[in-house]
């Protein structure tokens, strides 16, 4: 491995002096200077940035929690965050936290470590903890901005989708359809309410709907899980399908959950969707290439992701120092999966 040491002699100055082009000091002879370029190109030398932001104190590193990366909700909003930091000359450390407190204190502590510039977060659900650990990151002049979720604080910039109307607009949409016994694929959390997570929300914008626009809407919930995936919307498809006559509809709290219900649904051989509609929510690329292809409540991933890229790049660089909040809207997306109620 070359060292500066190794530049210094091939460039015949002091490794003060390499260090002094390399970190682009002033006062250095342009003879010197382009004889330690010149013998960096030479040599294959590669300064070391980690040790260079203890120094200075500041990184180009940019830190990411999102809750988990391998959903394509969280993979669409990390390559967005991602491509836009990266053309603005910063690195993304990309980090899963599984929505598990340890987990996100333990990868904040190693953000402060590594000196980063700032950090973008997708909380976990230990609101206390995730505000204490954000005020010690502001407390040593790292930026900081929250995304998809926020803790209830402020002074820190947020960028959202409003899942509240999410939900209502989802449940409206069946019952203008003509169902009354819908199923809603929910989380542990979101069906106990009095969280503000996003399952919460939405499903008290579904709640919501069923109480305004009709009086003989029953909601089935499914079976309560942890944490959403395909297999998890297939075993509760299967259980709500299979223990509830009359279920003419589901709407199911991510397109993931809803794409395992339908599996679920043609494994039991029902005829979708004369026999059952399915509503997903989220808008990922995977819901238009379903069979039948997924009615959502389509959230502007692409759009989050760059505005709370840019949100905490004007933080970073001093163009604002004052709190962004914004709130996104969502989109029905009627596709094959959702039909009016058969007569």
């Amino acid at each position: 491995m070359v060292t500066i040491k190794d530049v210094a002699k091939a460039a015949n100055v002091s490794i003060a002096t390499v260090s002094r082009v390399v970190n682009n000091y002033a006062h250095v002879r342009p003879a010197v200077r382009e004889a330690v370029a010149k013998a960096i190109a030479e040599l294959g030398y590669r300064p070391n940035g980690l040790a260079s932001s203890f120094r200075t104190q500041q990184s180009n590193i940019v830190g990411v929690l999102l809750r988990q990366q391998r959903t394509p909700f969280s993979s669409a909003l990390a390559y967005a965050i991602e491509t836009t930091m990266f053309d603005q000359g910063y690195r993304v450390l990309l980090c899963s936290t599984n929505g598990d407190p340890e987990r996100e204190e333990a990868y904040l502590e190693t953000m402060l470590d590594m000196r980063a510039q700032g950090v973008i977060i997708r909380p976990s659900a230990a609101t206390a903890r995730t505000v204490k650990q954000v005020n010690t990151l502001r407390d040593r002049g790292i930026a900081v901005s929250f995304v998809d979720m926020k803790p209830k604080m402020a002074a820190i910039s947020s960028v959202v989708c409003d899942n509240f109307s999410g939900g209502y607009q989802g449940m409206r949409h069946l019952i203008e359809l003509g169902h009354r016994k819908i199923g809603i694929v929910a989380g542990k959390i979101a069906q106990k309410g009095g969280s503000f997570d996003v399952g919460s929300e939405r499903v008290r914008g579904i709640r919501q709907a069923a109480q305004d626009l009709a009086t003989d809407v029953e909601i089935v919930f499914s079976p309560p899980f942890d944490i959403a995936s395909f297999e998890v919307g297939r075993e509760a498809g299967q259980a709500m399908i299979t223990g509830h006559r009359g279920l003419t509809a589901i709407f199911a709290t991510t397109d993931m959950l809803a794409i395992g219900v339908m599996h679920a649904a043609h494994a039991l051989d029902l005829d979708l969707p004369r026999d059952l509609s399915i509503l997903g929510y989220d808008g990922v690329l995977e819901s238009s290439v379903t069979f039948p292809t997924l009615s959502t409540i389509a959230q502007p991933i692409h759009e989050m992701g760059q505005i709370a890229a840019t949100t905490l790049i004007d933080h970073m660089t001093g163009a604002s120092k004052s709190p962004r909040q914004v709130v996104l809207e969502n989109t029905l997306i009627q596709r094959s999966s959702t039909i009016p109620l058969p007569e």
